[in-house]
């Protein structure tokens, strides 16, 4: 029984531990579902699988990001040498640039004296022309051609314009070339073939469809671990299921517990019978002559005097152990009394007990010498009443250690070493 209720308190502690981890995730997931709208959840198990979840997506995307880190470093560099070639280049032009500046400079300035001494030749030659122009009207008038005149005119008019035309372009070049030393240098690009558009775009949807692939690939490995969990976490369920469906609770046959609900049982069936047999006599309406007590009311008063009986038999049976028992510790009492301090109790009725020494008994036939002690009334009587021999021979002791110092046991302790001087002399 008492194994029973140590069982139970243990199950009751379990079961408020669980009640107040319950309360606990209960309100931490209320508390939760309160604060954001899309983080619900109904139970710790929909919390864990929710975090496995993230946890496995977390590792996905760190997977991708180590697959993706390469390429991004192969392509960083590419750039980088890239960017090296081109600075490369750009002080290879500034170089060549700087370099045809010079030369162009050198090659303008003698290009520019020669036109000066071509325009002066020009000039001269025409002053000539017209000086023989002018000597031939003069000196050969009728050899003079008017005509040939006009046309050679009409042709250094020509020449003039050419000459004007050619400043206005020289100008006009000068000027583009400073505005784009002032603005920069023109990027150099190259003169590849461009993709055809159609192999782009197909190369650029099978991009996207490969992208989109990968995605769900990710994805469904997520699923995948997430389901092996459960997976694992299911079995583990099962297992300690099994484990626990082999443990049997064995039991006897006829135990206190059953015969206990066995009678509750059987009171409880027999007090139906006798409560639908007195609504049935309430029904029918029976007079009180012809009254009588049901079956089931006699049947239920027998047990319940049969259960009486036997709670009686079972106290009277329990009173008798316990007497038994209290007959066997005095004796063993008596007896440790008796061989520690050589007198032998008798409890009496009403608080008295009456002690007989060891080393003195004395007659049996007579009472014996004994003293009897009452405890109520704080008295003591010897046997045979005060004139007896007995009473005689512990008189001094009475008179100095009883009267005098009102101390029982030195009384005794005086007694016991007179009576056992008395035998040694004897003997």
């Amino acid at each position: 029984m008492n194994d029973l209720r140590r069982e139970l308190s243990e199950e009751q502690l379990k079961r408020q531990i669980l009640e107040s981890e319950r309360e606990s995730w209960t309100s931490y997931l209320e508390s939760q579902a309160s604060g954001e709208d899309d983080f619900q959840f109904q139970s710790p198990e929909d919390l864990a699988r929710a975090f496995i979840k993230e946890r496995l997506e977390a590792a996905s995307l760190l997977d991708q990001l180590g697959a993706v880190k390469p390429e991004l470093t192969v392509k960083d560099d590419i750039i980088k040498a890239l960017e090296d070639e081109k600075s490369k280049l750009r002080e290879e032009l500034e170089k060549v640039k700087s370099g045809s500046g010079a030369i162009d400079t050198k090659v303008r300035t003698r290009l520019e004296r020669q036109r000066t001494l071509a325009v002066k030749e020009v000039e001269y030659l025409r002053a000539q022309i017209k000086t023989f122009d002018a000597e031939e009207n003069e000196f050969q008038p009728e050899s003079f051609d008017q005509q040939k005149t006009q046309r050679i005119q009409e042709l250094e008019e020509l020449v003039d314009n050419y000459r004007k035309e050619l400043q206005t372009l020289h100008a006009d070049l000068s000027a583009a070339e400073e505005l784009a030393q002032r603005q920069g240098h023109e990027p150099i690009t190259g003169n590849k073939r461009p993709l055809d558009a159609e192999d782009d775009e197909r190369l650029g949807e099978l991009r996207r469809k490969n992208r989109h692939l990968q995605d769900e690939v990710a994805k469904l490995q997520t699923s995948k671990k997430l389901l092996e969990t459960e997976l694992k976490a299911h079995e583990k369920q099962l297992a300690s299921l099994k484990a626990s469906s082999r443990t049997r609770v064995l039991e006897l046959r006829s135990n206190p517990t059953a015969d206990a609900e066995a009678l509750k049982l059987s009171t409880v069936r027999t007090l139906r019978e006798e409560n639908k047999a007195l609504l049935a006599q309430l029904e029918e309406r029976l007079t009180a002559e012809d009254a009588t007590v049901p079956a089931s009311s006699l049947e239920a008063a027998r047990d319940e005097i049969e259960e009486l009986n036997h709670t009686i038999a079972e106290k009277e049976k329990r009173m008798l152990r316990l007497k038994q028992i209290w007959t066997a510790k005095s004796l063993e009492f008596r007896e440790a009394v008796a061989s520690v301090l050589g007198w032998k109790l008798d409890f009496m009725p009403n608080g008295r007990v009456r002690v007989t020494s060891m080393f003195y008994p004395g007659d049996e036939e007579d009472g014996g010498n004994s003293i009897v002690f009452d405890g109520e009334n704080g008295t003591m009587k010897v046997s045979g009443g005060p004139q007896s021999v007995f009473a005689g021979e512990i008189r001094p002791q009475i008179e100095f250690w009883v009267e005098g110092r009102k101390e029982i046991p030195c009384f005794l302790a005086q007694l016991t070493l007179d009576f056992w001087e008395a035998t040694r002399a004897v003997g």
